[in-house]
């Protein structure tokens, strides 16, 4: 499954990437949101370059937010329906292959013919294949209602640099896709998470650093295309646009292969401290929701009285 696409599945992983908000490590219980707008969306740049989620986590909502909004994705794993058979069967043979003792000569030996099929099927049609992607990439930034302007216009940038460095040469060379080969096994051995049951059962703080192990992972898949997000986030630079009250507004720009990305980023201060106002208003939405959403219908909670009354005349 996850030699089938690597290159499709990269440019959604680097979207998705660039979008989150775009220092050195610290203790994760330490991490607390500056007392400026633009030292804020540095340490939130900083966390990403660490591959620290948990410290990105808490940077990127007031506390008393960030504590119901764990809560709430707790009660959310809690109360999923449990994967389907099959969806479980195929991820742990997914992460079987990734984890084998040969799994980088066996993942290559399976990848070759696909490779070939690639050079011979793409060569002379990519260019009405970018066209058509980076329309239905657009078309959907577009159609995102969670979206402001702003992000709709930063997430057009990012495909636009995107598409332009994705060439069907770049995705066929054999030792870049052996380099990219060898950092997924490497990343699926050191997430040590075998079955899809462990995936899910994993508590809020050890989920978001398994998934630090992962950003770390994406980030060595991405350098074997030539894309280096560390460089990237590196390259971070936010300016102070505006600052009224406990608003203010924040231009973030970074390098993307040879283009500079821009966009604006707004911030809210809350007891003295700075976060994006799009994480805070969204945190806010979803707690907002899940309050106004009964736990259970009657009918579902009726056999669960009727349990424990038979429970008590039992006793």
């Amino acid at each position: 499954m996850t030699s089938r696409k690597p290159a499709w599945a990269l440019l959604a992983l680097l979207s998705l990437l660039f979008a989150l908000g775009a220092c050195r490590r610290e203790p994760a219980d330490a991490a607390k949101a500056p007392g400026d707008p633009v030292a804020a969306v540095q340490g939130l740049v900083g966390a990403l370059r660490d591959n620290d989620l948990v410290r990105y986590s808490r940077l990127s909502l007031p506390p008393d937010l960030h504590a119901r909004s764990a809560e709430l994705w707790q009660r959310r794993q809690a109360e999923a329906e449990p994967p389907s058979a099959e969806d479980a069967q195929e991820y742990a043979d997914m992460m079987a292959r990734l984890t084998a003792p040969d799994a980088e000569t066996a993942l290559m030996r399976d990848l070759e013919p696909k490779l070939v099929k690639l050079e011979s099927e793409i060569s002379g049609q990519w260019p009405l294949m970018q066209a058509t992607a980076s329309i239905f990439l657009n078309a959907a930034i577009q159609a995102n209602t969670e979206l402001s302007d702003a992000e709709k216009a930063h997430g057009s940038e990012v495909v636009a640099g995107l598409m332009a460095w994705a060439q069907p040469a770049l995705f066929t060379d054999r030792e870049r896709a052996r380099q990219a080969v060898a950092a997924l096994s490497r990343t699926a051995r050191k997430l040590d998470l075998p079955t899809l049951d462990q995936a899910r059962a994993l508590p809020l703080l050890p989920a978001l650093e398994k998934g630090g192990i992962a950003l770390a992972g994406i980030k060595d898949v991405g350098r074997a295309y030539g894309l280096d997000m560390d460089k990237s986030l590196d390259g971070v630079k936010a300016e102070l646009v505006s600052s009224e009250g406990d608003t203010a507004r924040v231009k973030v720009s970074y390098p993307l292969l040879d283009k500079t990305i821009s966009f604006d980023m707004e911030m809210l201060r809350r007891d003295g401290a700075w976060y994006s106002a799009e994480a805070v208003r969204q945190a806010e939405a979803e707690l907002a929701e899940a309050d106004a959403t009964p736990d259970a219908a009657p009918d579902d909670r009726a056999p669960a009285a009727g349990t424990a009354d038979t429970a008590a005349s039992a006793g």
